[in-house]
Order: C-alpha cells, then structure tokens, then sequence
C-alpha cells in the first residue's frame, strides 16, 4: 500500500472516493461545478490538502486536512475528512492514513492532531478508543448555506443586542 499527497494528476482517481464517499454518508452528489471547485482547491494547495491510499494504481481512501491554531500555543493537523473504500476496510488503510498523518502532523511541529466523527458512528468511535486516542467533549455547531442570510440577519440583527446582553451578563458561561 501507498500513501500519497493529492497531485493534480490525481483529480479524477480522487472524484471516485468522493463520490462513493458522499453516498456512503447519505448525502447527495455534488454538481460538477462543486466538484470542479474542490479539485481546483487542491490543484491550487490552497486551504486544505489530501492524502490519497492506492494499492498499486488502484485507489483505496483518502484523508482531507489543514492546519489550524491555536493549539495550545502551537499548530494543529485537523483532519477532516478519512475514507476507506469498504472492500478496503479491515485492511490497515485507515490506519497507514492516520500514521501518515502523524508524520506530517510532526513534521509541522505541530503540538496535536484533531478530527471528529459524527455521534451516531459507533464503529469509527469504538476503533479510535481501541487505538487509544483522546476523547473530548466539544459540540460541533454548522450552519448550511441555504441559511447563511438567515443566521447572518441573527448575528447582525435586533437578536444580536439581546445575544450580547447575554454573554456579557455570564461573560464565562450559563
């Protein structure tokens, strides 16, 4: 097994984990300008990067990361995003990625590596603690783009004097 950075010569190998990717998470198929935008992203090294898997020429998975601060006083890899192919799955390809990101993660200097998984995805969790990482409680909050006006309006309108009486009044939490 290999494990490589995204190149541009890589667009089309990583389209088909992503597609796979997203209806293994329910989710419907981005539009090829979607698409086109992410692999410019990554052709152009900007905001985020790729691991890809390959046996040989074949693609397996990928993880998608960035670097972020603070992390206490220092970086931190944030990984996104790891997907294996489920033929691959049980085969050391998550975990060849995850080491690879560790290289990275110390060749940046950087003082952790972070990622989520969702709530509901008991066996990722289950494998994460049998490998012994860390367990935090943070609450992820997200706000999709067909509500960004919405909430916009919230952050900016008549709720907003009422959110900041709020957080001065507890300036450490209700």
């Amino acid at each position: 097994m290999q494990i490589r950075d995204y190149s541009p010569n890589q667009a089309s190998a990583l389209l088909r984990l992503y597609r796979v990717c997203l209806a293994h998470y329910g989710i419907p198929a981005a539009t090829s300008e979607e698409e086109s935008r992410v692999v410019a992203l990554l052709d152009a090294g900007r905001h985020m990067s790729c691991l890809m898997a390959y046996e040989e020429d074949t693609p397996l998975g990928f993880a998608t990361w960035v670097l972020t601060f603070p992390a206490g006083t220092g970086l931190a890899l944030y990984m996104k995003e790891i997907f294996v192919l489920d033929a691959a799955r049980g085969k050391g390809v998550g975990r060849t990625i995850l080491s690879m990101l560790l290289d990275r993660a110390e060749a940046e200097g950087c003082t952790r590596m972070d990622w989520q998984t969702d709530g509901s995805n008991l066996v990722s969790q289950n494998f994460y603690d049998l490998v012994g990482a860390q367990k935090f409680d943070k609450i992820t909050y997200r706000i999709p783009q067909n509500e960004f006006a919405t909430f916009r309006q919230r952050l900016t309108g008549p709720l907003a004097k009422q959110s900041l009486n709020l957080v001065q009044a507890h300036p450490h939490g209700v």
